[in-house]
């Protein structure tokens, strides 16, 4: 690997091998990584005064990551959630470099003492039935674009799927369109490429029939008015546009995440018990709060 002191070496490791085929982890928290290392470089090259491909592994100094962690804060105005994602990615890295290289023990141990910051519990949003109805209608569904966004809607309700299940999902994912005496599904691939099925109400699989019809089975089912598959920045802009022309619901911020609280707590309110939400909404760990899932 060349001079085991280089930075460089170890992050194209980390990144390109380890969180994507060892770890496996999900795209969006890849993402989430390499943000952080993109805004942890220039900061610690601005420290020690050298350029980024100089830099050696033990420049990320505990102290410096501490002033880059109160910069996130302070400077560039991060909550306290974004500060602790942040570390997470670097102490994986430091737990992966230590894991190849033992003389770098002493070193993850004092990155990884680094603590993370208790967060106030973010209020749990969510609307009534009446509301969920509103946002609904908000499409005009006389077009083809708004029944195609009014099928987006009432499918993230009637599933309470993240936005990246949504964006995700093929033609060939639903089952739909079958005799009667069987359920019409959907089967979501969720966090960790975990699978699940889920029911779909009769209207959602009216709407979604529509939508789909003469498609192949390799079609994404939502594409946007560019014909190309849904981003879940575009989902996120459908879902605030939409809210912002319900009453009750323009002053407040409504997300896809929004919606999904909106489906478990309506399922409760309906009685159904908490492991068979949890399932429905691939929430499988039981000591982890209901609400407090991914949004991605």
């Amino acid at each position: 690997m060349g001079d085991p002191r280089t930075l460089g070496p170890w992050l194209r490791r980390f990144l390109a091998d380890y969180i994507v085929t060892e770890r496996c982890l999900a795209l969006n928290t890849q993402k989430s990584y390499r943000d952080t290392f993109t805004l942890l470089l220039p900061f610690i090259s601005a420290k020690v005064r050298k350029p980024p491909d100089r830099l050696d592994v033990e420049d990320i100094h505990p102290s410096r990551v501490l002033h880059f962690l109160a910069h996130l804060e302070k400077d560039r105005g991060c909550s306290v959630q974004t500060r602790n994602q942040r570390l997470t990615a670097i102490r994986s890295f430091a737990r992966f470099v230590a894991s190849r290289d033992p003389a770098r023990l002493a070193w993850c141990a004092q990155i990884r003492s680094i603590a993370t910051k208790k967060a106030a519990p973010q209020p749990i949003s969510w609307m009534t039935r009446k509301e969920m109805e509103a946002l609904l209608a908000v499409p005009d569904r006389r077009t083809l674009r708004g029944r195609a966004e009014h099928a987006l809607l009432l499918f993230l309700y009637n599933t309470g799927a993240r936005v990246s299940e949504a964006t995700r999902l093929q033609v060939d994912n639903l089952q739909i369109g079958r005799h009667r005496d069987k359920h019409a599904l959907v089967t979501l691939c969720g966090k960790a490429g975990k699978i699940r099925q889920c029911p779909l109400w009769p209207r959602t699989e009216e709407a979604l029939g529509e939508l789909v019809r003469g498609r192949a089975n390799g079609d994404p089912v939502f594409i946007s008015r560019h014909r190309k598959r849904y981003t879940r920045f575009g989902v996120y802009r459908l879902v605030e546009r939409c809210a912002a022309r319900v009453p009750t619901l323009a002053a407040r911020a409504i997300t896809p995440h929004v919606i999904r609280h909106t489906s478990a707590c309506h399922l409760l309110q309906a009685g159904v018990d908490l492991n068979t939400i949890r399932a429905w909404l691939g929430v499988d760990d039981g000591r982890k709060p209901l609400t407090n899932d991914d949004k991605s």
